[in-house]
């Protein structure tokens, strides 16, 4: 396994991790599809050197496919689930995509392993321990939406790996992803009449780490040692942001995070020997 591969699935691990603090903090002043659309325009704005990099090729097809699947539709779904079942609920149900994942690795031609197999439910298992406890809302259109993110997530990264097989730089891939987003949030919001953007300069260079370099680390990885491994190695996220909530005091860990965590570590030695 190519550890430059691996290296690079925990780096956009960690990135996803720390910005979502930042994100939930905009949350409370503006709705969470300006915040969305904020990140997609300071990616689109500053990133477009990288079109340079740019071959024509059917793949770029493909990263336009992405963007619009998972940042649009699936993000858009995610949000929606959180809202009708909460968090709790709905954060378990989405990373079922881990597993839908090995699935289109399969269909494009990647060899899954029975660890793999395994490490992917062992995601899934951790996430749901690590999700905080309340009061679950098991309302049918919540659980529907959730479910149908986890399949959007899952095609979307599918989607990527249709792209590094076309010959897509990563950088590319992640700029057209955010590019195709945009525009589609864009006219989403100005049709709603709700078109506004979070002006920070520490929320742009946030969105440039989150949509840009992790996401081009993210399409590298999958280059490297392909789609299946790779989801199972992103999805590590939950437990770094409840690591780094414990060391900033902002959380406490109990048992059941406990067990979370130790089930996520399980699955990352699982997929690293798959």
């Amino acid at each position: 396994m190519d550890p430059l591969g691996v290296i690079a699935a925990f780096t956009a691990a960690v990135i996803w991790a720390l910005v979502i603090f930042l994100y939930k903090q905009k949350m409370e002043t503006a709705e969470a599809t300006v915040v969305n659309f904020s990140r997609l325009v300071y990616v689109s704005a500053f990133m477009w050197p990288v079109l340079l990099l740019a071959e024509p090729t059917p793949g770029l097809w493909a990263a336009v496919a992405s963007g619009l699947i998972t940042l649009v539709v699936g993000d858009s779904l995610y949000f929606y689930a959180i809202h009708r079942v909460g968090g709790s609920v709905a954060a378990p149900l989405v990373y079922t995509y881990v597993v839908i994942a090995q699935y289109f690795a399969l269909l494009l031609g990647e060899t899954v392993s029975h660890w793999l197999a395994a490490s992917a439910i062992l995601t899934v298992a951790g996430v749901a321990l690590l999700a905080r406890g309340g009061v679950a809302r098991l309302e049918p259109l919540g659980i529907a939406a959730a479910l149908a993110a986890a399949l959007m997530w899952s095609l979307g990264m599918a989607a990527v790996k249709l792209a590094t097989m076309g010959q897509v730089h990563p950088a590319v891939i992640a700029y057209l992803r955010a590019l195709s987003a945009c525009a589609a949030l864009g006219i989403y919001l100005v049709a709603r009449r709700r078109l506004s953007l979070v002006k920070s300069p520490l929320f742009a260079i946030a969105s440039l780490l989150d949509l840009g370099l992790g996401s081009a680390l993210f399409a590298y990885s999958v280059d490297k040692i392909g789609l299946a491994t790779t989801t199972i190695l992103v999805s590590t996220s939950p437990l770094i942001v409840q690591i780094y909530a414990r060391a900033t005091g902002a959380e406490r860990i109990g048992p059941r995070q406990t067990a979370g965590a130790l089930s996520i570590f399980l699955a990352i030695y699982l997929a690293l020997r798959g």
